[in-house]
């Protein structure tokens, strides 16, 4: 889970930008920047704060703790660890998503439709996911208030 996601301080290194304003589409205010993008942006912020929520991980904002605090579940396939990775992954993905909707077709999303993206994403994949009855699937699902979790047990 390294940095490999190019965003436009590249463009600025590789001095390609062509005079475009280099900063963040999301909240037009900071450099658009890997840490920034993840999950230092007051739009992405909002949206992970609310998937963290559901994922019981420990408050990061920080895309090297958050990752720090993710890899050593990734190698498990406990039902706390799938859905932590599955929240952050399409947190990620969706983020993504939305900042290059907004500099290459000018569209865009309100964090809370964002949110609700990134959880009819998980609930589907859940779905599709077989989980063993076991005494960490009833605890997830009391820990859990989301309908996320609900729907796939």
């Amino acid at each position: 889970m390294g940095e490999r996601l190019k965003p436009q301080d590249k463009l600025k290194s590789w001095e390609v930008h062509n005079g475009m304003v280099l900063v963040c589409p999301l909240c037009k205010v900071c450099a658009d920047t890997h840490d920034h993008l993840f999950f230092d942006c007051s739009y992405s912020r909002q949206v992970w704060l609310k998937a963290q929520a559901l994922t019981h991980l420990p408050c990061l904002h920080n895309w090297r703790s958050l990752v720090s605090c993710i890899s050593p579940s990734a190698s498990r396939n406990s039902v706390r660890g799938v859905v932590a990775k599955l929240v952050f992954a399409v947190s990620v993905y969706f983020i993504w998503q939305e900042r290059n909707n907004r500099i290459f077709k000018k569209s865009h999303r309100t964090e809370v439709k964002l949110f609700e993206d990134v959880i009819a994403t998980v609930r589907l994949k859940l779905l599709s996911i077989k989980f063993k009855v076991s005494a960490d699937v009833d605890h997830m699902k009391k820990l859990c208030l989301c309908s996320v979790c609900y729907l796939i047990f």
